[in-house]
């Protein structure tokens, strides 16, 4: 094992504190059920200081070393840290997860994965529409396909590592992967023409969807034996606590309408929650006129945003509040935290996630927030 893992892992260990933890989730857990809380549980994510003894490896050499891997989601992930939580004092819920991207599902069916300098790995969409229909050919449930084998070892390494430490054993949650959801991993695999053949080639996405629905259903329920989600009907995604198993990633239905959504991929989407016992829906960029439909879900238990700042929350909220679906990683800025504002606007159903400039200003803002309660 790398001396510097070693080394983190010993020093964690001694230093985690599970009875903090557990009132963390506690804090999740009351914002996300809509119950009154003294104050709306808050993460902060900031530039990693380079001063730290531990610094976080460049992302492209993580990807075929587990040992890097492992290291970073300790050091630095989302933009948080576990290991300077107790510093910045923030409700980050502790979780590592076998961190490859968006690419998994996608990679199952042959999407061909590149990862260029230290970005995220991407997959490389077929190029012409014969080619993408060998997705077709795939088993979404052979799990010997892709990278999905890399995930499951990643996994196994992790929980070989954690028997070594028992404190972090039982105060760190091992999570599911990004599985993104079945229009991302499709958009994924076909490119932008995606969207003509929403117009022109229905069949062709409505087959396509149920393939990335069954294949993201499937491996999620295999990957639940690995993972230590255990508070019920609760899970962790995205370095916050939310409500369901599973948390659909839906950036691309920023570029379909309201109708096409419900019509084409609302089903989908419906069918991966109520398979997994509910969940969430995910979206970057501006999302707020699908929103409406989101919510008809039946298996929805939460919606979290990627960047709340461009959607119309104030619209969102009352609806949300109405069916009881909380709001996760709303970003508030600077003066609704210091001043205890965001607390009038949103009693509770919202979790808040803060991007500070600074590791500094990190720590000033955790603690003038936590003076306000």
């Amino acid at each position: 094992m790398l001396e510097n893992l070693k080394q983190l892992l010993m020093t964690l260990d001694a230093k985690v504190d599970f009875d903090q933890q557990t009132q963390i989730f506690e804090n999740h857990r009351r914002a996300l059920c809509w119950e009154q809380t003294d104050r709306l549980p808050l993460v902060v994510s900031f530039p990693y200081p380079n001063s730290n003894r531990y610094m976080p490896y460049p992302r492209n050499e993580t990807f075929d070393n587990p040992e890097k891997m492992l290291f970073n989601e300790f050091v630095y992930a989302f933009g948080t840290s576990i290991l300077l939580q107790s510093e910045i004092n923030d409700d980050l819920p502790f979780t590592i997860r076998p961190d490859f991207g968006t690419v998994i599902i996608a990679s199952l069916f042959g999407g061909n994965l590149e990862q260029r300098g230290d970005n995220p790995p991407w997959i490389r969409h077929f190029e012409t529409l014969e080619e993408f229909k060998s997705v077709f050919e795939k088993d979404p449930m052979d799990f010997s396909q892709g990278i999905c084998q890399q995930v499951i070892n990643r996994y196994k390494f992790y929980h070989e590592v954690l028997a070594v430490y028992p404190n972090l054993q039982k105060s760190i949650k091992v999570v599911l992967p990004d599985l993104q959801g079945p229009i991302d991993s499709l958009e994924l695999l076909r490119g932008s023409e995606i969207y003509t053949d929403f117009c022109l080639n229905p069949e062709l996405v409505e087959n396509g969807l149920r393939l990335m629905a069954k294949a993201q259903v499937g491996f999620a329920k295999y990957l639940q034996q690995f993972t230590t989600d255990n508070f019920n009907g609760f899970s962790h995604q995205q370095a916050v606590t939310i409500k369901g198993n599973i948390l659909i990633r839906n950036d691309s239905a920023i570029m379909i309408s309201p109708e096409m959504y419900a019509e084409q991929v609302a089903p989908h989407d419906e069918f991966v929650l109520k398979e997994l016992n509910g969940g969430g829906i995910h979206s970057c960029g501006k999302i707020d006129f699908n929103v409406p439909e989101i919510f008809r879900l039946k298996s929805l238990k939460c919606f979290d945003f990627g960047q709340s700042y461009l959607n119309d929350v104030e619209t969102i909220y009352p609806l949300a509040r109405e069916k009881k679906i909380p709001l996760t990683r709303y970003r508030p800025n600077i003066n609704e935290l210091i001043s205890g504002k965001i607390t009038e606007r949103f009693p509770t159903g919202v979790s808040l996630v803060y991007e500070a400039s600074s590791y500094s200003e990190a720590k000033l803002v955790v603690r003038s927030y936590k003076s306000n309660k």
